[in-house]
Order: C-alpha cells, then sequence, then structure tokens
C-alpha cells in the first residue's frame, strides 16, 4: 500500500520545486501607475529684477521713525516716515520701532475683525505659514524682515489664544500700544517733517545704487557679463538707508516689473521677443508668473544668452530684492507623462504595454512632447483609452499583447 503512493508523492514534490525554480530564475513584471504631471524646458538659476523705481531722500535733524514695513504696497498719499529734530535717544527710537512693528501685526492680521477670527485650525494653518517664511528670511539673512515675522506669529498666536477660549479679545492691547507710541514719540521731539508717499507702489527702504542704471529702457542692453556683474556686486554691496542727514527710500512700481535671466544658447536660441514664458520665484511663491519676453541678447563665448521678460504678477516680498533665484520655463507640456523607455512600436504604432486585469494589453498613444529621457502622451484613439493610474508594463521578459500575466 505505501509504494502505491510513493510515486504521486515524488512527482508532486518534483513539480513544486521546478515552479519555485521557474519563479526564482523568471524576470519579474513590474508596473508603474500612470499619473498626470508636466516636462518643463527650462534653466534654473539667478537672475535680476529690473524695475521702476522712484528714489527719495529726506534731510533729517534729528531721527525719521519708518512707519511701514521693508516691501510693503502704499498708497498715495500714505504715511510713510515721522521726521523729528533735535538730538534723540537711540533707546527711544529702538522701542519706538518695536511698539509700530507690534500694531502693524495685529492690524495685518486684522485682529478683530478677520473672517476667521474665530477659526483656530486657519490661524495654526497661518501661523506655519509664516513660520516657513521666517525660514526663508534665515537663509537670506534679512533680520529685520525676521524680527517683524516673529510680532506676526506673537499676534496670531494670541488670536489662536482668543478662538479656543484661552484669552480675552485683545483690542485693549493695541489701544495700550498705540498709548504706548504716543509717549514715545513725544520723547523723540518736535516732529519736523512727514514723509508721504508721491505714488502708490512697494515701500522699499534705502538704495543699493541700481536704480539710474537698471531700467525699464535699459533692458535692450543687459548681456550675459552685465547680469553677472550685477549679480557679484550685490552680493557684496552695501544699501544706503542714511547717509549723514540724509534718510532714502524708494517706491517701486508693482504693476511691472523684468527679470533677467542667462541661460544656455540651446534652450533661447531660438525665442524671439513677445514670446510668452513663464517664471518661477520658488524662494517666495511656488506659482507660476505668465511673462513676455521683451530683450534677448547675442551669445556671449561660453554660449549664454541673456533674456529679459515682462511680469505683472505681484509676489509678496519679491520686489525687495534686487538678485533673486529664478526658473525661467520656456515651455511647459502637461499630460501623461512616462519614461521614454516604457513606449514600444508594434506594427508601426507607438504605445505602451497595460496591465488590464490579467492581460497585457498594447495601447497606441500618441507623443505629445517628449525629451531624451520622458514623454508626456495621449491615447491615439477613443476606442482604446488610457486613464490615472492605468498599470503601465516597465519590464517583462516579452511583450506582445493578450499575453496572460501570472501572478507571482
Amino acid at each position: 500500500m505505501k509504494n502505491k503512493w510513493i510515486i504521486p508523492v515524488v512527482l508532486f514534490a518534483v513539480l513544486v520545486v521546478c515552479y519555485v525554480v521557474r519563479g526564482f530564475f523568471q524576470t519579474r513584471i513590474t508596473v508603474e501607475m500612470l499619473q498626470t504631471d508636466k516636462i518643463e524646458e527650462s534653466s534654473s538659476g539667478l537672475g535680476v529684477l529690473v524695475k521702476s523705481e522712484s528714489v527719495n531722500s529726506v534731510s533729517i535733524g534729528g531721527a525719521a521713525e519708518v512707519s511701514v514695513r521693508n516691501g510693503q504696497r502704499v498708497s498715495n498719499g500714505q504715511l510713510i516716515a515721522t521726521v523729528y529734530g533735535g538730538t534723540t535717544d537711540e533707546s527711544v527710537k529702538t522701542q519706538l520701532a518695536d511698539v509700530n512693528k507690534k500694531i502693524n501685526a495685529m492690524k495685518d492680521s486684522n485682529a478683530g475683525d478677520s473672517v476667521f477670527i474665530n477659526d483656530a485650525t486657519k490661524i495654526e494653518s497661518e501661523i506655519a505659514d509664516t513660520v516657513d517664511q521666517v525660514i526663508v528670511k534665515v537663509t537670506e539673512h534679512d533680520l529685520e524682515s525676521i524680527s517683524e515675522y516673529k510680532y506676526r506669529i506673537s499676534t496670531l498666536a494670541d488670536q489662536k489664544a482668543v478662538a479656543k477660549g484661552e484669552k480675552k479679545g485683545f483690542s485693549n492691547d493695541l489701544v495700550q500700544l498705540q498709548a504706548e507710541k504716543s509717549v514715545l514719540e513725544s520723547q523723540l521731539g518736535k516732529i519736523e517733517n512727514v514723509v508721504v508717499a508721491s505714488s502708490p507702489g512697494i515701500f522699499i527702504e534705502g538704495s543699493d545704487g541700481f536704480e539710474e542704471t537698471l531700467t525699464p529702457d535699459a533692458i535692450s542692453t543687459l548681456t550675459p557679463n552685465t547680469v553677472k556683474e550685477v549679480i557679484n556686486r550685490d552680493k557684496n554691496g552695501e544699501i544706503t538707508r542714511q547717509d549723514g542727514s540724509n534718510y532714502t527710500y524708494k517706491i517701486v512700481n508693482n504693476y511691472s516689473y523684468y527679470v533677467a535671466v542667462n541661460v544656455a544658447d540651446s534652450l533661447a536660441g531660438d525665442i524671439q521677443v513677445g514670446d510668452s514664458v513663464k517664471v518661477r520665484f520658488s524662494d517666495f511663491s511656488a506659482s507660476d508668473c505668465p511673462a513676455t519676453v521683451r530683450h534677448v541678447s547675442d551669445k556671449n563665448e561660453k554660449n549664454e544668452r541673456t533674456v529679459v521678460a515682462e511680469c505683472s504678477t505681484y509676489v509678496d516680498g519679491l520686489l525687495a530684492k534686487r538678485v533673486v533665484n529664478v526658473d525661467f520655463v520656456k515651455k511647459s507640456v502637461t499630460g501623461y507623462k512616462v519614461k521614454v523607455e516604457y513606449l514600444h512600436t508594434v506594427d508601426n504604432a507607438v504605445g505602451l504595454f497595460i496591465k488590464r486585469g490579467a492581460v497585457m494589453k498594447f495601447i497606441p498613444v500618441n507623443i505629445v512632447y517628449s525629451t531624451e529621457e520622458e514623454a508626456v502622451v495621449s491615447a491615439a484613439s477613443s476606442e482604446k483609452p488610457i486613464k490615472s493610474y492605468d498599470e503601465v508594463v516597465t519590464s517583462a521578459p516579452e511583450y506582445y499583447d493578450g499575453r496572460v500575466i501570472v501572478s507571482q
């Protein structure tokens, strides 16, 4: 009886071993989810901002107390600074500057009037966004902005406490700060003059010395070498805010500005004035800003060209800078993005092998745009569509339409 079962058992064991060995040596079939993404023809690096800037210098006998923050949008006729005569106590000026920052932080947060004043979750999100801005300013060594954001975070924290019922409304805090401001102002001395904005725009404290040379009228003279010179000077340059008895500031037109970037001739060689492009200032915003090309220089000995594009998108904090990190996007195509190596040709048709159920299917596609490594594709026929999260076969021992895919 025992001998009757020996042969079937041995055969079964041999089959199991063969299946295991086959599975071990057989190349696995791998897939990748099809998703919508974009391919960009772009260049990243430092760029130079060219702006319409009105530089003003005010003669002061004592001290100027600035009422707006650097980079703030101001309206025509808005109070910018109050000039006090006589000798001034530096400690009083410092205290007054701190009080003004706290008051501005409260006003910016619309304390008591905000739609989200009772929404603690929204306030927490604003705090997180402000902390992100602080991190950016730390990398830029912008101590002035860090100080302002510190008061902004403190004010938002108070708002959060009010929203959670942990603290009563802090309108009294604002009244107290304004009273403290009045006392400090009286200690500074007699008001000699007030400075108001002569036009709407962005208030920038000081001058970097480029205002007369880097103008919209001069963009056609920009070359790769001049752009590099500005970048190098900006790294080492000093900003003049107060020179002796003069206080300097400027108002920048925020409705239109230009960015000059040096890009390789391989990217810029066929760009023409009037072309639509995009620019992205990643240190300030992740959004693309539509722009129009206004100047393309001749190429230099390193096969670089300077491209100047005009932009009208307002980006908070951007126009306070001269040199910024820029992503210059010549072309951007969005669609189903795949690696070129995943494309196959069957009967003169280019397509993808996609796993449908347990079967490998060949789906013809149109190549919308491609580089050496990636391609954006669309379905060649509505009868054989492709869709997000289709499983694209990325590797297999052999490819053919209708192949049954055995689970491994």
